[in-house]
């Protein structure tokens, strides 16, 4: 007859229960298990008469490094693969990266607002390809890219597309037409576009390449300013010694905490700039 193995026996081999690692990592006994079953996490012994799981510290330092990525914004098979490829995973990287660079963009535009100060700045960046959903539109002035662009939400919304969150919404403009060389009464032309998740691709969706690219930063009104914001991307395309293609993105990163009364004043945006490589 075998003779059972108790609780304490495990215990005193250094070993913790689900609920002590639960304790430890401030996490649900159905999120331990939910990593066990996506193959994450496997308990360093197992009771086969009682069937009770206990852990180590390996396992502990494992959900806690898993617990980080998940605050990062890493889904769980971006996780498997980092561990599947021993850290070694390109696509894990490059997610990473992007979450980094999307962190980064975040607290600039944060700290701008908090210094409600004029800025302007100029960088050059790696912008990511973007699955989206996207028209094309014909206008007079910015309430006319305002309300194509809401209509255009509204309608991808309304056929489930969804929204990455960390990505701002885009208008790709024509340089020219972007920075005022319009005719007098003439409608300016531009493409609204909308990030979604890659699984949302559709025939409806549009594949947005991306490469190298300024980027200009600023906080104000860039009605007024957009003959600096030129002066600047010219000074900085002499500098690195680059070519300018003739699409420029707009982006302005102010309705989602202003809500719907929006003070121009206050805008802080992007102009992006791709360049040829």
């Amino acid at each position: 007859m075998n003779k059972s193995i108790g609780k304490g026996d495990f215990l005193e081999k250094n070993f913790f229960t689900v609920s002590q690692v639960c304790k430890v990592c401030g996490i649900s006994r159905s999120t331990i298990l939910r990593l066990e079953s996506k193959g994450l996490l496997t308990p360093a012994q197992c009771d086969e008469q009682t069937g009770y799981r206990y852990y180590d510290n390996h396992n502990i330092n494992k959900v806690l490094q898993i617990k980080a990525f998940q605050e990062m914004g890493l889904q769980y098979d971006d996780i498997k693969d980092f561990y599947d490829s021993e850290g070694n995973s390109a696509v894990f990287i490059k997610k990473l990266a992007h979450i980094a660079a999307a962190s980064k963009r975040t607290l600039e535009e944060m700290q701008l607002r908090s210094d409600n100060k004029n800025h302007l700045s100029c960088e050059l960046i790696d912008l990511p390809d973007y699955i989206c959903y996207a028209r094309s539109f014909s206008g007079k002035n910015i309430a006319d890219k305002y309300n194509d662009m809401y209509d255009l939400c509204h309608e991808a919304f309304t056929k489930g597309y969804r929204m990455i969150a960390t990505e701002p919404l885009f208008i790709l403009n024509q340089y020219d037409e972007f920075f005022g060389k319009v005719p007098e009464g003439g409608d300016i032309h531009y493409t609204c576009c909308m990030p979604v998740e890659p699984g949302c691709a559709s025939d409806e969706t549009t594949l947005i390449l991306g490469g190298k690219a300024l980027s200009v930063l600023h906080y104000g009104n860039n009605i007024y300013d957009k003959k600096k914001i030129q002066s600047l991307i010219a000074e900085k395309l002499n500098e690195l010694n680059l070519k300018r293609t003739e699409v420029v993105r707009g982006l302005c990163i102010v309705a989602p905490y202003m809500g719907r009364e929006i003070n121009p004043d206050k805008f802080v945006s992007r102009i992006i700039v791709p360049v040829e490589e």
